[in-house]
């Protein structure tokens, strides 16, 4: 069984190690990933809960250094069984963390799948989540009413 997601300290800098296929991968983390991280205490050599991963990946707050395709990543992430399980509360931060994204169109729909796949719909409709063409399309109706 793959190992579960975790933390990992690289020089100055907070990275998730995730099982990818065969081979434990190092993913960058966002500055707004790492804050909520932060906020639920976690650190170096904290395993994260699979759910959380998986949702930083088709977000775009974790990615591998020479670039991925995301959905594709999400899809061969490993260590679902075990771990540590989020709680309500991180479930919940982490709902609200991905409505205040604009989400790459190509995994928005792999991103709702997972929400409904998991406890997350519990606290974020996958309606709600917003692509970047929605932020395009309002910015567009903005324009056009000045």
């Amino acid at each position: 069984m793959a190992t579960a997601p975790f933390l990992a300290r690289d020089g100055d800098e907070l990275k998730l190690i995730a099982a990818v296929g065969t081979a434990r991968r190092q993913f960058d983390l966002t500055d707004r990933a790492v804050g909520l991280l932060r906020e639920r205490g976690y650190d170096a050599a904290d395993v994260v809960p699979w759910v959380t991963a998986r949702a930083l990946v088709l977000a775009g707050g974790a990615t591998l250094p020479e670039g991925n395709d995301a959905r594709e990543t999400a899809w061969d992430l490993r260590g679902a069984d075990g771990g540590r399980r989020a709680t309500d509360e991180e479930c919940r931060e982490l709902a609200a963390y991905l409505t205040g994204l604009r989400i790459e169109n190509r995994t928005l729909e792999t991103l709702r799948e997972h929400v409904r796949e998991t406890r997350l719909s519990a606290f974020v409709d996958p309606d709600d989540l917003r692509g970047r063409s929605a932020r395009v399309n309002a910015l567009n109706d903005i324009a056009k009413d000045l």
